[in-house]
């Protein structure tokens, strides 16, 4: 049994050599005492700026702990990089695997019990590199014209095994390094590591739906479509025609949060893949630190909230973000599918380029105009033995990935 996140520990700016000529890195475990400097290197993306993080600093799912990193060259901070240490347990968090046999197949009900007894052995302290909140890549970024791709990676791959070893002189045991979801195109720059023993693989795709140049309105998606996608979506609209649609103020998301939560877990309950569960306070004080550009849409049928969707503007992409809803309101009124579609009538009217629908829900995301982007994650154990048998592992453990892609556009 691995021991559980030790919230006394504290990491407080300390400078570290690299073993790359020159290269240095500042190492943090809280946000509030990291400089200016990160979010001149940051990149405009939200999930990698002080105010994002502080608010799931201070609003963490349970046990999560964190670590940041300003990376100089010389006295130059030219890069950063964001880490979360979380306790990770396979048989909480991937719903199928479960004792409810749903197949009368002996072999079946035999798989799905071993299954489980696997899963709970691999019970693990994740050093991760990048959100486990979102899907995408989160974790590091390096200033323009610094470094090429494949030196980021080779300084990244130093820092991490610099940032594991100080965790455990601090007491903090890591069982595994998990690198998440890499941008395809760099594939070839990872390399170096594969080279160091991590073991790539792909997990269910990040749906993301491009908004055409020429959608100046949500009409304008509804023409692109073919007519049967198109009557599918009328059809929608007409079985959520009584459902009213208000975007929640801060009064009204805090005096009901407990309401939003209750939802939230109704949806995290039915998911196939949860790695953390959402603290209470978190979407409030999202709410509060970005005001218009975090957005919490409430769903009410006969006065009641029965759902809501949060969305953030990240630059040019909304991110739809953490979701919930009463099934039987979703069954009765297409209300998911409904979700989808305000989400990129939202992203239109925004003026973003693209709706990121992140993971889960493939088929019937795909089936609103999102397309699957296969995001790289590579895994490490710390124990050699652990890491030989680990591919084998993850794709024993892995949900299934049976859906069928929609192609709704014309022609």
């Amino acid at each position: 049994m691995t021991r559980p996140v030790d919230d006394t520990v504290s990491l407080p700016g300390n400078i570290i050599d690299l073993p790359s000529n020159g290269y240095k890195f500042r190492l943090y475990s809280s946000i509030f005492d990291v400089p200016e400097s990160w979010d001149e290197v940051a990149p405009p993306n939200e999930f990698l700026r002080r105010k994002y993080l502080g608010v799931l600093e201070q609003n963490p799912p349970r046990g999560m702990r964190f670590t940041y990193v300003i990376f100089y060259d010389k006295d130059q901070p030219i890069g950063i990089s964001y880490f979360q240490i979380s306790h990770f347990r396979p048989d909480r968090s991937i719903k199928d695997v479960d004792t409810k046999d749903k197949y009368p197949c002996i072999i079946r009900a035999f798989a799905r019990h071993l299954k489980v007894f696997v899963a709970k052995k691999f019970d693990h302290n994740l050093l991760v590199c990048g959100n486990l909140l979102l899907t995408g890549e989160h974790g590091f970024h390096f200033a323009e014209g610094k470094l090429n791709r494949e030196e980021q990676f080779r300084l990244l791959e130093e820092c991490i095994r610099k940032v594991h070893a100080i965790w455990e002189e601090q007491g903090l045991y890591i069982d595994g390094i998990f690198i998440k979801d890499i941008e395809p195109q760099h594939l070839p720059q990872t390399r170096v590591l594969v080279d160091k023993k991590y073991r790539k693989f792909t997990f269910h795709p990040n749906m993301v739906l491009n908004i055409r140049d020429d959608w100046e309105s949500f009409d304008d998606y509804l023409a692109a479509l073919s007519s049967k996608y198109r009557v599918r979506a009328r059809r929608a609209f007409k079985a959520a025609q009584d459902v009213v649609r208000k975007d929640l103020d801060l009064g009204y998301i805090r005096n009901n949060n407990q309401r939003l939560y209750q939802l939230y877990l109704s949806v995290m309950d039915n998911a196939s893949f949860n790695m953390v569960v959402l603290d209470e306070q978190y979407l409030p004080a999202l709410k509060e630190a970005f005001g218009d550009q975090f957005k919490i849409t409430g769903y009410f049928l006969d006065g009641e909230l029965i759902g809501y969707c949060s969305t953030l503007l990240n630059d040019d992409e909304l991110e739809a973000h953490f979701l919930g809803f009463e099934e039987a309101c979703n069954r009765k009124c297409q209300l998911y599918l409904n979700i989808l579609y305000d989400i990129l009538r939202q992203g239109i009217e925004a003026g973003a380029k693209k709706v990121v629908y992140a993971r889960t829900a493939m088929e019937i995301k795909s089936s609103v105009g999102a397309e699957p982007v296969d995001m790289l994650c590579y895994i490490k154990a710390a124990h050699p033995l652990t890491n030989k048998v680990l591919p084998h592992l993850l794709e024993y453990l892995r949900p299934p990935d049976d859906w069928v892609q929609r192609k709704p556009f014309k022609g």
